[in-house]
């Protein structure tokens, strides 16, 4: 502002001090005067002048441009500059004042917005580590051998999976070339040309998604799956490909496994069908059996007799097998009666078995200790289970000099969990045979493993042994020197009751048959085989009762409904067609009839599903398998029409057929 005052200050000088001198000139003074001491007077009031008036012009300029100065820093101006300053200055600071807080809310918004956008970004690249560390650690744990490799035929990455399947790390196979790591892994398959030209079918594919499985070229016999997939962006340009190698043996064993299953359901179904022909032949024959061995002729000929009652013992064993198959066809499972069973007269049985289905050079052994040993088991189960280690056994022995020894104690042991000690009855199979390999021991009781020959075993014996026992409530353990043979041990819960053992021949008392026909009652048979009902009228007619005879459940519902006939109890068979014996049953407790009925069939039945079928009336008096004994049809009938003698029983079931 100095610089700009003595700028305007010296003009004015200049134009003051020129009118001076012309003024003195035309006054009659010379030049000199202005060199005197009134001439130095006028130059000073000049210089005074000039500067009084220099700063009186500048007055405004400042106040505006202090002003203006403290507008920008946001300070009012003072009152002595408000005086210079012109009245539309005042608009123009309202308007300058507008601007800077516009322009000041701008920075505020994109200070706030920059600071949130970094935030975001800080976010991002987080979850963007996060995700990146999460599939790297994928990557690295998958199952699979994974090779990613980019569109110029680079492999971008690949995992340990990878380098395990190759048995070498991928830079010392063939670097990051995608050729040369295809060469590496076709060589490691059997079939090396055929993956080959499987592999270049992606380049004259790019979209191609293909899997094929192979069998590796090592001792193993491993099977691996190699599969090829683009990688795609969203407009599906291919910007890559996967390779994956995967071990997929132990899936095709288990669809092995599987398909195996499938057969044996399939058998089972058959073994079902073929258990229910098989049960009705055999009720035919032990009928006869019972009759001939009961009538007058065989009891005077002692080997006659004792022929009918092998003969009958030998229906009983095939009545036995009969009840295996249709626990194979589950159409009976769990639903096996446990009785106390004396397991030394079981092994004796195993061991008469054995003399005729193996090899005679073989000796088998029985050692058992003093003690009575017994158990609450299904018999049949148990020998299977003793016969199914035995045949293990005989498959390892030696061509010569093979030994069998089976023994039973009883002994103090404590349970595999860690539970109290408690009183077992141990089974043990030994024998000197090859033994059994270490790397063998942990699969031998695994489903459809087998180390024999192909058509010799399924696999299925040990692992069916071991779920027998387990149900049983015991376990089976081994131990097995390479060369010198292998010992089975099964341990089954003893128990002290031996007084429930039904194997004795069921005593038929003869009087019965002294009785005169039709004296105890009738009895409705009602059966779709014409033999198993024949049979069953001729052992009800031998026993005293009046027989009725019914082809099918249509029939015998005419027959109680509308013959008119007295009927005292019902021989009912389950499986016939037309109008089966669950329909008949139904039907008759849902008309108000209450004869009492035997249920018979070859199958094992529920009783809880004829409750249910009842409705709230009767239940089936009793339940019979087939093939029936003399013994036990007599005790199921006779139970029958002593329920039909009750009084309350009599008139239900006499009103529905009045009233017919």
């Amino acid at each position: 502002m100095n610089q700009l005052r003595l700028r305007l200050m010296f003009p004015m000088m200049l134009f003051g001090w020129l009118p001076a001198i012309g003024a003195a000139q035309l006054m009659g003074n010379s030049l000199d005067w202005f060199f005197s001491q009134w001439g130095f007077v006028l130059l000073a009031s000049v210089f005074i002048g000039g500067y009084l008036l220099s700063g009186w012009a500048l007055k405004p300029a400042t106040a505006i441009m202090n002003t203006t100065a403290s507008v920008m820093r946001g300070v009012p101006p003072t009152k002595e500059m408000s005086d210079w300053l012109p009245q539309d200055f005042w608009k123009l600071r309202c308007d300058i004042n507008m601007l800077f807080a516009k322009h000041r809310q701008s920075l505020n918004a994109a200070e706030t917005h920059a600071s949130q956008t970094a935030q975001r970004l800080l976010n991002a690249e987080r979850l963007l580590r996060e995700a990146f560390t999460a599939l790297q650690g994928i990557f690295a744990a998958s199952d699979e051998g994974v090779a990613v490799v980019d569109s110029s035929g680079n492999i971008i990455a690949s995992n340990a999976k990878l380098d395990e399947f190759l048995g070498h790390p991928l830079e010392e196979v063939g670097g990051r070339n995608v050729q040369q790591l295809m060469q590496a892994i076709a060589s490691r398959f059997v079939e090396k040309e055929r993956m080959l030209q499987w592999i270049s079918a992606t380049d004259a594919n790019p979209h191609l998604r293909d899997e094929v499985e192979a069998e590796l070229a090592d001792n193993e016999h491993r099977v691996f799956s190699l599969r090829t997939t683009p990688m795609q962006t969203d407009h599906g340009e291919v910007i890559g490909r996967l390779w994956m190698v995967r071990d997929c043996s132990e899936v095709r064993g288990l669809k092995k496994q599987l398909r195996e299953s499938q057969k044996l359901g399939t058998i089972g179904q058959i073994a079902g069908g073929l258990a229910h022909d098989f049960n009705n032949m055999l009720t035919a024959i032990r009928g006869n059996l019972t009759l001939a061995e009961l009538s007058p002729g065989a009891s005077n000929t002692p080997d006659v007799r004792d022929k009918l009652q092998n003969a009958g013992h030998a229906t009983q064993r095939a009545a036995e097998l009969v009840k295996q198959l249709l626990c194979y066809s589950r159409r009976s499972p769990d639903a096996q009666l446990r009785k106390v069973t004396n397991l030394k007269r079981l092994l004796a049985d195993v061991q008469g078995l054995l003399k005729h289905s193996i090899d005679p050079r073989v000796t088998v052994r029985i050692r058992a200790g003093m003690d009575a040993s017994f158990a609450l088991a299904d018999a049949t189960q148990l020998e299977q289970v003793v016969l199914n280690l035995c045949l293990n056994a005989c498959d390892a022995l030696p061509t010569d000099n093979g030994i069998i020894e089976i023994g039973i104690e009883n002994v103090m042991h404590r349970t595999p969990s860690g539970g109290d000690t408690c009183e077992f009855v141990m089974i043990a199979v030994r024998d000197n045979g090859s033994g059994i390999s270490e790397e063998m021991r942990h699969r031998i009781f695994e489903p459809f493993f087998t180390t024999k020959d192909p058509g010799r075993g399924t696999g299925l014996g040990l692992s069916m042994a071991q779920d027998i026992v387990r149900e049983h409530g015991g376990w089976i353990e081994f131990d097995s020197v390479e060369g010198q043979g292998t010992e089975f041990r099964v341990f089954l819960p003893r128990t002290e009751d031996p007084e429930n053992i039904d194997d004795s021949t069921p005593a038929y008392d003869t009087r019965l048959a002294q009785l005169p026909t039709g004296q105890r009652g009738t009895i409705l048979v009602v059966d779709d085989e014409a033999p198993v009902r024949s049979i069953a009228v001729n052992m009800l007619s031998f026993l005293g009762y009046r027989v009725l005879e019914a082809g099918d459940g249509q029939q015998a519902l005419d027959i109680v409904f509308r013959s008119g006939e007295k009927i005292d109890a019902l021989l009912l068979d389950i499986y016939m067609p037309k109008l089966s014996g669950r329909d008949t049953f139904k039907q008759l407790r849902a008309a108000g009839n209450d004869t009492p009925i035997v249920i018979c069939s070859g199958f094992v039945i529920d009783p809880d599903e004829f409750t249910i079928l009842s409705e709230g009336r009767c239940p089936p008096v009793d339940i019979m398998l087939k093939p029936y004994s003399l013994d036990n049809l007599s005790k199921s009938m006779a139970k029958a029409v002593k329920t039909a003698h009750a009084p309350e029983t009599f008139s239900r079931q006499m009103a529905p057929v009045m009233a017919a």
